[in-house]
């Protein structure tokens, strides 16, 4: 059985739904400079602004979720994805782990940690013929 702090993860994951997240709801993607979605956002707000950024950066073609541990407030979620960067049209695949703290049905934080090595080299390729 799902939890309801695990539905409240996936409803971000699946559904790109910024609500999921609590008004000083935390969004971190530590990721290089040069990709530059990466950052701190904050709210509802500051989760929609980081959706659109990497909507104008990126095309997610496929994503898997592995695994999710639920232990009290805390939602793990291991999983893979394939992406295209629209700048060039190289693909990466990589593996990923959002760390999530959900209270009172919404994420107060979420970290996320992707294999950044892949993106860089994806991003910056030559143009895909």
């Amino acid at each position: 059985m799902t939890s309801p702090n695990e539905e409240t993860v996936k409803s971000f994951l699946y559904g790109g739904d910024p609500e999921a997240f609590a008004p000083d709801g935390k969004l971190v993607n530590l990721l290089p400079a040069e990709l530059t979605f990466g950052g701190t956002y904050v709210g509802p707000e500051g989760v929609q602004q980081y959706i659109d950024t990497m909507r104008h950066i990126l095309r997610i073609e496929s994503l898997s979720v592995h695994d999710m541990v639920t232990s009290n407030d805390r939602v793990v979620v291991i999983g893979s994805e394939r992406s295209r960067f629209l700048t060039n049209g190289q693909a990466y695949e990589m593996d990923w782990v959002h760390i999530n703290t959900v209270r009172d049905g919404k994420i107060v934080e979420m970290r996320e940690y992707n294999d950044t090595a892949a993106m860089l080299e994806a991003f910056k390729a030559p143009e895909a013929d």
